[in-house]
């Protein structure tokens, strides 16, 4: 039945060779502009190497220290918090601490890589973590290894470097052991990593250390309020989602007690987030509930304007088609079996339009990378992140999941209306247009 469908699809496809055209470009812009919006947030908040454990992540970055009812100072989560509140929490699965290119900016200055005696001084994006932030993250190592726990808390100056800085500073990739100054300071290169690009924000960098090499990151200040605040973002992997809420509570309740220690003033923290709601938090600075309502509205508006010009075009089609209709109809046809064929014809009809727009949306996402994807710390750094966008970003089962589903939907809306319309009209009406 379906492939009789399939046939007569493509016959009425070359018997009106405009209106296919006008309804395959229809379709297809329609699709691109909601494919544009998917892929961007497939993009966002899919598991992508090396963040593979989005769907378990969590970040704490947010925190205060009051003093009194009038007096706070927010920034994000300092050594002394992290080693006593957070590390010893038994909720996660694993906890990796780290600073990120634009706070080690703030602290040590721009960070300039070179070989010892050499003329070549690249500046680089550094990034300071621990030990378990090679294990929640999956870099692909092309030669070495990360920096381990020993490492970090002997505070041994070890680096590991992506591929495009061993390459401008040694011309090879197999560095290993090589030392490297870092601001003057050496290092010794353990490991290189393939480059990452920077729409993975949470792991971005040229150049990784261990944060105990630098003394202001592992010296903890006698003064309450600035050992307790610090650069530190907490990257947390939970067991599995459902922990969230049970996480939650064991924050809480480490805060409250971390409190008891503190003479001065308090800690209060902004409750930390999974991955996917943090970041709709981030690029739209409101409620994530309220967020997903927007998104689905400005979604479905994106749909119903193109199908209502869509069926306008179906409705037109349709006249054309009553007294097929019609004749079907006298010879013992039913309602349903016509009104399944008409929109499986024309779900094959809006197929090419939706491969079309699926396509455009690609290249409108690799055109405009910088402009959807970018993040403050990118636009910070004027362009001079790699933005790059492998296959693996793209193509994805899900994206065309996304696709169909929507080719799907903007069929029922533009399709039903005129579909149902015409298979009302009686079939002595329907036939008598087969004289006229």
């Amino acid at each position: 039945m379906y492939k009789q469908y399939i046939k007569q699809a493509w016959q009425l496809m070359k018997q009106n060779r405009f209106f296919s055209t006008v309804y395959v470009i229809g379709t297809g812009l329609a699709i691109s502009m909601v494919m544009v919006m998917a892929v961007v947030y497939h993009i966002r908040t899919a598991n992508i190497a090396p963040e593979v454990h989005r769907d378990r992540m969590c970040y704490l970055s947010s925190l205060s220290y009051v003093q009194g009812n009038m007096s706070r100072n927010s920034h994000s989560y300092g050594l002394r918090t992290i080693k006593e509140c957070i590390l010893p929490m038994t909720t996660p699965e694993l906890i990796a601490i780290k600073v990120g290119p634009m706070f080690l900016r703030y602290i040590v200055g721009d960070s300039y890589l070179q070989i010892p005696g050499g003329d070549v001084s690249p500046k680089v994006s550094l990034m300071a973590t621990n030990d378990s932030f090679w294990q929640i993250y999956r870099f692909r190592f092309l030669v070495g290894k990360p920096y381990d726990g020993a490492d970090v808390s002997s505070s041994l100056s070890r680096a590991v470097v992506n591929e495009k800085t061993a390459r401008k500073l040694f011309g090879k990739t197999d560095v290993i052991n090589e030392t490297v100054l870092l601001n003057g300071v050496e290092y010794s290169v353990c490991g290189v990593v393939a480059d990452v690009s920077a729409i993975t924000q949470d792991v971005y960098a040229d150049v990784w250390i261990p944060y105990s090499s630098i003394p202001g990151l592992s010296e903890v200040s006698s003064v309450e309020q600035r050992s307790s605040l610090g650069p530190f973002t907490v990257c947390v992997l939970l067991h599995s989602p459902r922990d969230m809420e049970r996480f939650l509570e064991e924050w809480r309740q480490q805060i409250k007690q971390y409190n008891t220690t503190l003479a001065d003033g308090k800690l209060e923290g902004e409750e930390p987030l999974m991955y996917t709601r943090n970041m709709l938090h981030l690029l739209f600075m409101q409620d994530w509930k309220k967020t997903s309502f927007i998104l689905f509205f400005v979604l479905l508006l994106f749909l119903l304007v193109p199908a209502l010009n869509l069926s306008g075009l179906n409705m037109s089609h349709m006249h054309d088609r009553i007294p097929e209709l019609g004749v079907r109809r006298a010879f013992g046809a039913c309602k349903g079996v016509l009104l399944m064929q008409l929109l499986t014809e024309n779900l094959l009809l809006m197929l090419p339009g939706g491969i079309a727009g699926l396509l455009f949306s690609y290249l409108l996402v690799w055109l405009l990378r910088n402009l959807l994807l970018g993040s403050f710390i990118t636009m910070m750094s004027g362009g001079a992140m790699d933005m790059s966008l492998s296959l693996s970003m793209l193509v994805n089962m899900q994206v065309f999941g996304y696709a169909f589903l929507i080719c799907l939907v903007l069929n029922l809306l533009s399709s039903i209306v005129p579909a149902m319309r015409a298979l009302r009209i009686h079939i002595t009406d329907a036939l008598a247009n087969t004289t006229n």
